[in-house]
């Protein structure tokens, strides 16, 4: 652990309130995130990740099938305290966020936001760095095929420029989902149900939110389709394979 380290204070909030439709009947009884990924809930590589890097506190944002999470998880994981933000109905990506910060009272936070059903690494020192010159630090990933989620477009220093819309088989940035910033962007935030991409990052030049990334060389997935949740179990069965045999 790094003198750095010692001296940020940083809350991660997990994103876990979606209904995972897409993936029919395996998310009926089972949040997406609790969905079993090479003998393991897929969310607990999502938070190793988190606690691996120092994270002073966890948030898990529940709503679809919530009580499971719950129960799961209970007020700690690997030593790390965790807390509930539940939504009585799915609030979108922003309204999770800003509901988080309102229900926990952490409007003077720093705050890491992750998605409970997707997996990428990162750098949280070197994007708490970035976040000297930046209102929000978001990590992203080189894809040769973004068509299911669109682009990033940067600027030579990093800096994000805007977005583009999903594409047929088009190489580039994408959005891996993590966040890094101070909930205090968050005090004019709308009410109720929002999206953080489309309110927040899209609209980040009108806002006057300088927006940085952090390029990634992880690999990504996504288990929102089934196609990728089998890709999922397949790399950590390989990769736990790798890291135990």
């Amino acid at each position: 652990m790094t003198d750095h380290d010692d001296e940020r204070d940083v809350v991660a909030v997990v994103l876990c309130g979606g209904l995972g439709t897409r993936l029919g009947t395996l998310t009926q009884e089972t949040p997406k995130p609790m969905m079993d990924v090479a003998g393991r809930p897929f969310i607990e590589r999502v938070l190793d990740n988190l606690v691996e890097q120092n994270v002073s506190r966890i948030v898990l944002a529940v709503s679809y099938l919530r009580e499971i999470i719950q129960a799961h998880f209970g007020d700690t994981y690997r030593n790390v305290p965790i807390d509930y933000s539940v939504e009585d109905e799915p609030l979108g990506t922003g309204g999770a966020i800003a509901h988080a910060i309102c229900s926990l009272g952490l409007e003077n936070k720093t705050l890491l936001v992750v998605n409970g059903d997707s997996y990428c690494e990162f750098d949280l020192n070197g994007m708490y760095k970035q976040l000297t010159d930046a209102d929000i630090v978001m990590v992203t990933k080189y894809l040769y095929d973004t068509s299911r989620y669109g682009t990033t477009q940067l600027d030579n220093r990093g800096y994000v420029t805007g977005f583009q819309e999903k594409k047929q088989s088009f190489s580039g940035y994408i959005n891996a989902g993590i966040y890094l910033l101070r909930a205090s962007i968050f005090s004019r935030a709308p009410e109720g149900k929002f999206s953080f991409e489309q309110t927040y990052l899209e609209q980040a030049a009108d806002r006057h939110i300088r927006l940085a990334s952090q390029i990634s060389d992880s690999y990504f997935i996504d288990i929102g389709i089934f196609d990728d949740y089998k890709l999922a179990n397949a790399y950590f069965s390989q990769h736990d394979q790798m890291h135990f045999s």
